[in-house]
């Protein structure tokens, strides 16, 4: 078993969490109150590097959901980027991926968001909402 490591970085309207290790039923507390304290306000979007993630359970989807959830609520979104292996997989089969931004890199992800700041949240079919207004 790989114990979770976590590390975060702001950015303007931006934190960048960085994860490596498992996540699992026993890391999802320490990685929901890390969460809490790194973002900067509840508008953040949040960009979860997985790269070095080798395991992902259903708790560890549970508290990406809740992040979203929240993001959502007040104009923020998700990222989640290079996934692979079993993490990658757990996204695939569960269409999380139609919620959350799944992105190949970090440096894409940011590039993403700084060219459209105000990104809407992603639709239930995996395409994109047209802004309102």
């Amino acid at each position: 078993m790989s114990a979770l490591h976590m590390r975060h970085q702001h950015l303007t309207g931006v934190t960048v969490i960085t994860l490596s290790g498992e996540i699992d039923l026993a890391s999802t507390p320490k990685l929901h109150a890390f969460i809490g304290q790194a973002r900067q306000t509840p508008a953040d979007h949040l960009v979860f590097d997985m790269a070095e993630v080798t395991f992902m359970d259903s708790s560890g989807l549970r508290v990406l959901l809740d992040a979203f959830t929240l993001a959502q609520r007040h104009g923020g979104a998700v990222h989640l980027t290079a996934l692979q292996g079993p993490p990658a997989r757990l996204i695939e089969i569960t269409k999380v991926g139609e919620h959350l931004r799944v992105h190949t890199s970090t440096d894409i992800a940011l590039a993403t968001i700084l060219a459209a700041p105000d990104l809407p949240a992603a639709t239930g079919n995996g395409t994109v909402a047209p802004p309102s207004g």
